[in-house]
């Protein structure tokens, strides 16, 4: 029991048949190994085989009547399409390829299916058990064990990329307070939110600080109403320093800033000017992450609505008019970026699938966080709202990242709409 922390069952009282043990175990690690993706089997993850033998136990988990279901066939029909109908690159790794990414599509649109349709049979508290669990130990990996094993058989990475590692902790962190807390106890399950927050903080990545904190006061808000109102003014705040920490945009504030404390300290003023230390145009991160967008806009103009077929941004030679205007990245050709990603996923659906599948995308996360923020602002949450806080944080992070191939962003998807078509509207 969690204190007065009220805990909704909306299943309670349907006569839904729950999964069977062996099924629910499968499930728990299947997301464990979402929360902890360190294993790979013949060059695919693990979870893809453990989410088939789901499948096989439970049957067709696709079909029926649910909302969420016509945008995410149309997505995946848009995948087809745009693939078929992808122009011309003489870099494209060929047919087979093409065919593993449209699979991989399928799999990850699936995934969704099965969390919206299936979502009252889920035992969430072992779900969010697991994901915890994973969470906890992609957290030991990353900082202590950076080991790599690899065959032909087999893969185990320990150590993930700091922005693989960053992103999976945002889509974690929040379900796995379903666990903690009734594991715990509220007094000390709030215990958790200062460790998940210096956890992200050591990554010295600038999105994930903000997001994160983000994440954590709605999640202080679910669990402690009478924070509503503080959560209502710091949530516009923290997107809007997201905002802010990927674009120039705020430096005309930032100047008027560094003036007021450069007697104080000088160096802090600097990097508030964005000089020395403190320029943009010496962080090649950002520069990178500003050329990408600028070739997905490029793409976007050559080829509006079908796009460039999925998994294809790395391969298609854009011109990066822009490409000398960056002294910073000189070091590297042409060449060299055009095989990179797109460090954005909105951009890249977009260059990839045209403004139909961006179109589609938005609507998949739009739905689901609109209702969530109606929740938010009635002050009518539970604990099984905690799906919509990652959704936030992910759809968010999604803009300075590449992340949407995977299917850790798609679980999120899946049990945002399974929430929304279990709730009371």
């Amino acid at each position: 029991m969690i204190d007065t922390l009220k805990i909704i069952d909306h299943n309670e009282g349907l006569a839904i048949k729950p999964f069977s043990k062996i099924t629910q175990k499968i499930l728990n690690w299947f997301v464990f190994f979402l929360a902890f993706p360190s294993v790979e089997l013949f060059g695919n993850s693990i979870t893809f085989y453990l989410f088939i033998a789901i499948g096989l136990r439970i049957g067709s988990f696709w079909t029926g009547v649910f909302r969420g279901k016509t945008l995410l066939g149309l997505f995946l029909i848009l995948a087809f399409v745009s693939t078929i109908s992808a122009p011309y690159m003489r870099r494209n790794p060929g047919f087979f390829d093409n065919v593993k990414i449209l699979v991989q599509y399928v799999y990850w649109i699936f995934v969704s299916f099965f969390f919206i349709n299936q979502r009252k049979r889920i035992d969430f508290l072992q779900l969010s058990k697991w994901i915890f669990f994973g969470a906890i130990t992609a957290i030991v990996g990353f900082y202590f064990y950076a080991i790599k094993f690899s065959t032909p058989i087999i893969s185990i990475r320990l150590a993930p990329s700091r922005n693989d590692f960053v992103f999976n902790l945002l889509c974690t962190i929040p379900i796995s307070f379903y666990y903690i807390l009734q594991a715990w106890n509220r007094k000390k399950g709030v215990l958790l939110v200062p460790f998940f927050l210096v956890v992200m903080l050591l990554t010295g990545g600038r999105s994930g600080a903000v997001l994160i904190i983000l994440e954590l006061i709605l999640v202080l808000t679910i669990i402690y109403p009478a924070l509503q109102k503080l959560a209502r003014i710091v949530t516009p705040v923290c997107g809007l320093l997201f905002i802010l920490s990927q674009t120039d945009l705020s430096q005309v504030y930032l100047n008027s800033l560094a003036d007021e404390v450069e007697s104080l300290n000088p160096r802090f003023a600097n990097l508030l000017r964005g000089v020395d230390e403190g320029d943009l145009s010496f962080d090649k991160s950002w520069l990178e992450r500003k050329l990408m967008v600028e070739k997905g806009l490029e793409i976007f103009k050559e080829y509006p609505i079908r796009g460039i077929g999925p998994n294809n941004f790395y391969y298609f030679d854009s011109k990066l008019s822009s490409f000398y205007e960056f002294d910073r990245l000189g070091g590297d050709t042409i060449e060299y970026y055009n095989s990179r990603s797109a460090h954005n996923s909105y951009i890249q659906v977009l260059s990839e699938m045209g403004i139909l599948g961006l179109s589609i995308l938005i609507g998949l996360i739009i739905v689901p966080l609109f209702f969530f923020f109606r929740k938010f602002f009635s002050g009518k949450m539970d604990l099984q709202f905690l799906p919509f806080v990652s959704l936030l944080g992910i759809s968010m992070h999604l803009y300075a990242i590449t992340a949407l191939t995977g299917a850790n962003s798609w679980m999120i998807i899946g049990l945002s709409w399974g929430v929304l078509n279990s709730s009371k509207r």
